[in-house]
């Protein structure tokens, strides 16, 4: 579990990097729409892998607690809660 957590800190750090890279060249002063597009293009591969790991960690979270948490609360956990999640599996 903290393994997914440590990726998904990797892959939110990233995609936060390349989503701002994309809205630089979005400005009137940089403005390139290809560049900003390709940036985009990023972004949304890394969301997709990152909506496939808080799956799997949501999962996870059904798995070690034996159903008692259900898919349904253990991603709504992942996002509204991830600091304590974090620290529980730390």
């Amino acid at each position: 579990m903290r393994t997914l957590l440590k990726k998904m800190q990797i892959m939110e750090r990233e995609m936060e990097k390349v989503e701002r890279q994309s809205e630089y060249w979005t400005k009137e002063n940089h403005f390139d729409i290809e560049k900003a597009d390709q940036y985009e293009e990023e972004a949304d591969r890394i969301y997709e892998s990152l909506y496939q790991l808080h799956n799997q960690a949501a999962d996870k979270i059904v798995s070690i607690t034996s159903g008692k948490i259900d898919k349904r609360m253990a991603m709504e956990m992942l996002r509204s809660k991830r600091a304590e999640v974090e620290r529980i599996f730390a």
